[in-house]
């Protein structure tokens, strides 16, 4: 007896040269999509379903929690399946050349064209956590700093380790003057919505660069540097009795929620919980007054 058709959910975003796609299907009858190409390259990720593409003369079974890589330009057909017995999600990121491109052009400090993946999917589970990371980014609208540096960080590490015409990064110069200057105007403009390229553009070096340098003489990126920066300064206004909304907007936060989940990664506690702590400490000092 066939199965009634799957319902497919779709969460969509758009920056002007990524369009990410979450996609969850729930059990049932699925229709195969024909063979189609893009002008992007695409990226995806199955967390619970093998995926299979028709690609270059072959079928290739895709494994789950591998990244799957269609090249620019090439024809290929997803899984030609009609039926999912179980539920799937997979996350799927279409991101136009000139972004592959210039990442290829940052590593190496010229011109390279088109990065060549010769693979059609990646077992590489630091690429897939960082694949992970710009999704996330991305869907939870993180500051552009977060969403730049993760995303240059997944393409520069793909195209120097699985790219076929790798290009050699350059050593570069070891500027700590034009770190320390970032780092004071990290520090000085936390709450604002920095771009990486604004970054660069004041060290003098290229984002690849900037952030490979920023991370070897400080321990992180600039975009976890920026992090740190905005909860320390979070709670110093926590304790001295700011709403928890307030504080958000003043350091630089989305909304409340997006604070939320950054403050219970760094803290370990959630502000609700830090600002209830700090009661019960003045209460407990004013009973003993």
């Amino acid at each position: 007896m066939p199965l009634p058709p799957a319902k497919i959910f779709a969460n969509v975003w758009k920056s002007p040269e990524i369009l990410l796609e979450q996609y969850i299907y729930t059990p049932g009858s699925v229709e195969p999509l024909p063979s189609h190409a893009h002008d992007e390259y695409q990226f995806g990720l199955s967390y619970d379903t093998q995926g299979e593409y028709t690609y270059r003369g072959a079928t290739h079974p895709i494994p789950i929690a591998s990244l799957s890589v269609i090249h620019s330009g090439e024809a290929h057909s997803p899984s030609q399946r009609t039926e999912l017995p179980a539920p799937a999600t997979f996350w799927m990121m279409h991101i136009d050349r000139a972004v592959l491109q210039r990442a290829a052009a940052e590593i190496a400090e010229k011109s390279v064209g088109d990065p060549f993946l010769p693979t059609p999917y990646l077992r590489d589970r630091d690429i897939v956590r960082q694949f992970e990371r710009v999704c996330t980014a991305i869907a939870d609208s993180a500051s552009q700093l977060e969403q730049e540096t993760s995303l240059l960080d997944f393409l520069t590490r793909s195209i120097a380790r699985h790219a076929q015409n790798c290009p050699t990064a350059s050593e570069g110069r070891s500027p700590k003057r034009s770190i320390s200057e970032v780092c004071d105007f990290l520090r000085a403009h936390f709450d604002r919505n920095i771009s990486l390229t604004e970054l660069s553009t004041l060290a003098g070096l290229s984002r690849f660069h900037l952030c490979r340098v920023f991370r070897r003489e400080t321990g992180f990126s600039p975009s976890a540097y920026q992090q740190q920066l905005r909860i320390a300064q979070s709670k110093k206004r926590l304790a001295q009795g700011t709403p928890i909304a307030k504080v958000a907007a003043e350091v630089g936060f989305y909304d409340q929620s997006h604070f939320g989940w950054y403050f219970k990664r760094w803290v370990g506690v959630t502000p609700g919980n830090y600002v209830a702590r700090r009661n019960i400490v003045l209460d407990s000092l004013e009973e003993g007054s």
